[in-house]
């Protein structure tokens, strides 16, 4: 089943225009990954994260590039450099698709 994905990350004031930068690097890779259909990214205007808006052919899909980030041991250290608290996931199935 298809799944939306919205990751969630509160970033440091003052590293939010670098860490666009480094998204607008890393992001293009994330859409060229199987099973994902499309990638948005935007601000949350009541506080300071950035949320990453993707849909997946499933949950598993998903898992499989995260994996793939973590292993590339990219994670780490641009999380350490640019998050000012936890990442946050919300998994939503997709029950009704209105874009085919």
């Amino acid at each position: 089943m298809a799944v939306i994905v919205n990751l969630t990350i509160s970033v440091k004031p003052e590293l939010r225009q670098e860490f666009l930068h480094e998204l607008s690097i890393i992001l293009p890779g994330t859409k060229s990954y199987s099973g994902c259909h499309w990638v948005y990214l935007s601000e949350n205007d009541d506080s300071d994260t950035i949320e990453a808006i993707t849909k997946w052919d499933s949950r598993e899909a998903y898992e499989s590039y995260l994996a793939w980030r973590q292993d590339s041991g990219y994670f780490g250290p641009i999380g350490e450099k640019y998050f000012s608290g936890e990442p946050t996931w919300r998994f939503m199935p997709v029950i009704m698709d209105f874009n085919k």
